[in-house]
């Protein structure tokens, strides 16, 4: 057969082709370098693995498969195995960072799993490296222990939104704090909506967040922000700041009546519609007044 149509063979080779180029020519998954140094607030334990073990089951083997066994989902990119030498290559905070963030075909489970539930699949993942070595468990302090200033400000140009954190020292003045991670969130409809991952603040004490420039924000664009100081759990403190900026996607809700419907305004209605209606009415009142004539004839006989 292949002899008979050598065009087909050509076809399949060339689609082949196609899909290894796109393979390989897709863009690499970068991490921020605030992300890769990024450490496990606690120290693995067997406790930790095992619960580590669970989670993985439950969310990671579909496409993984059984680490060390190589037997991961057949998709592109392959996922890959957790137990091999390129996947352990990655720092806690990379691993972390690409399990929170996820990345097609790969899920998101930032909103998912806890900070403690991700580095628990971690934990479980680096015991499959015996040449693994922890670093130091590092807690931040977060305004449990420090008395902390937040302050938003927008650049339009850079589309970038700066969150300022100052510490109040015991003298009342303030200082930039550094190390502090900063959740930034805008005011929905129906609730609170968490705008990307937690920002780090610098040497300066900023943390920056792009423009979350496809949230739609009525008539103006008008978006409600709020960012707080996070630690590293997952609570939220009360440090807030707060801000209403015009970088939303100006979008204004349509009126029923914006549409051609039957239970538009006149002006709206479509020709047809009216015609009919008039028809309609036309016969009605026809067939009325010939059964009144009816009537009054009949009555006239008698």
């Amino acid at each position: 057969m292949i002899k008979k149509y050598p065009g087909i063979l050509f076809f399949i080779f060339i689609v082949l082709k196609i899909g290894v180029f796109a393979q390989s020519t897709a863009p690499a998954w970068v991490v921020p370098k605030e992300a890769k140094e990024k450490v496990c607030p606690f120290k693995f334990t067997p406790e930790s693995v095992k619960s580590g073990e669970n989670i993985f089951q439950k969310n990671c083997k579909s496409c993984h498969g059984d680490p060390g066994k190589q037997n991961w989902a057949k998709i592109i990119p392959p996922p890959g195995d957790p137990a091999s030498a390129g996947f352990q290559k990655q720092t806690d905070g990379e691993m972390f960072y690409r399990v929170t963030t996820g990345k097609t075909p790969m899920p998101q489970f930032g909103n998912i799993l806890s900070d403690e539930e991700r580095w628990q699949v971690i934990s479980y993942i680096r015991s499959f490296n015996t040449n693994y070595v922890q670093p130091a468990p590092v807690v931040k302090a977060g305004s449990g222990s420090k008395t902390l200033n937040l302050r938003m400000y927008c650049n339009y140009r850079q589309k970038k939104l700066y969150i300022l954190c100052m510490e109040i020292t015991n003298d009342k003045t303030e200082i930039p704090a550094k190390g502090i991670d900063i959740q930034l969130n805008v005011k929905r409809y129906f609730g609170i909506l968490r705008v990307g991952d937690p920002k780090t603040t610098n040497a300066k004490g900023l943390a920056l967040f792009d423009f979350p420039s496809d949230l739609p924000g009525g008539q103006f664009g008008i978006l409600d922000f709020s960012a707080r100081v996070k630690d590293e759990t997952g609570n939220l403190y009360s440090n807030q700041a707060n801000a209403r900026l015009a970088i939303g996607k100006p979008y204004l809700l349509k009126s029923l009546t914006d549409a051609h419907a039957m239970w538009s305004v006149r002006s709206k209605a479509p020709v047809w519609l009216i015609l009919i209606f008039s028809l309609s009415l036309i016969t009605v009142w026809g067939f009325i007044f010939y059964i009144f004539i009816s009537l009054k004839k009949l009555k006239q006989t008698n």
